[in-house]
């Protein structure tokens, strides 16, 4: 667990989240490990260029922080095929980011949900409900294919 020398969201990112420690204000779980940042998550999207949107709804406040723009967006994603979602807006403290990386979802209880990354043997509980997680992969797979 180190710190994300160059802060910059790239292929291998899995999940993003706010972390409340001493110097570091993002976790970075990628497929080759756990990174913190002094960044806060939409300070790593800005550096990551995403900066393309899909107007469909939901969760809108990183897309109006990015784009400077009231629309309502949900998905976000990058000229290199960085794309990603949060589970809440931002601002919310159990905000986290999921990348666009082969996952299953797993219901914990009716508004908390298990991300199972098999091939990497990660997990990661989010305080979100598996209904709206698979409307929102669903978004994100319709988007790529």
């Amino acid at each position: 667990m180190d710190n994300w020398g160059d802060s910059r969201i790239n292929q291998e990112v899995l999940f993003l989240e706010a972390w409340y420690e001493t110097g570091r204000r993002s976790r970075i779980t990628t497929t080759n490990g756990v990174f913190y940042s002094p960044d806060s998550p939409l300070i790593l999207i800005d550096k990551a260029a995403m900066l393309f949107a899909f107007p469909i709804g939901g969760c809108t406040k990183a897309t109006r922080h990015n784009l400077k723009t009231r629309e309502k967006n949900i998905l976000l994603f990058s000229h290199c095929g960085l794309a990603a979602y949060p589970t809440h807006t931002p601002s919310q403290l159990g905000c986290v980011w999921i990348f666009n990386h082969p996952y299953k979802l797993e219901a914990v209880s009716s508004i908390k949900t298990r991300i199972i990354y098999e091939r990497f043997g990660i997990t990661k509980e989010v305080d979100a409900s598996i209904h709206n997680l698979f409307k929102q992969q669903k978004r994100l797979h319709d988007l790529f294919f």
